[in-house]
């Protein structure tokens, strides 16, 4: 199961840095529109500056959602394997779920303050 767990460990943690760095480019190009507005349009500065480094809480939770399925993948992988993997399976798969639940709660959470 390690086999299988650390290609899509390394997988998952290169498609985080892709999205990452995706952001800090639209953030780099709204930092120079703003820049540009404050020279020739001030009034518009603080609409822009509204969607400096905002994120839609539908982003966060699908962060969570892929995390459980994470998850439920591992569950799945160790019953196709045998009785013999179900409790590693198990095993390893809480970390992910939990994760994933606590991301889910969080945004829930926060939709309500």
């Amino acid at each position: 199961m390690v086999e299988v767990l650390v290609p899509l460990g390394v997988i998952g943690w290169m498609v985080v840095m892709v999205g990452m760095i995706a952001r800090l480019f639209s953030n780099i190009s709204l930092n120079r529109t703003i820049r540009e507005a404050l020279r020739s349009n001030p009034e518009t500065v603080s609409v822009l500056a509204e969607r400096l480094d905002r994120r839609d809480p539908w982003e966060n939770e699908l962060i969570g959602w892929i995390f459980i399925a994470f998850a439920v993948g591992i569950v799945l992988m160790g019953v196709f394997e045998g009785p013999s993997r179900w409790r590693e399976a198990f095993e390893v798969a809480i970390i992910p779920a939990l994760a994933g639940l606590v991301v889910l709660g969080f945004v829930r959470f926060s939709r309500r303050s």
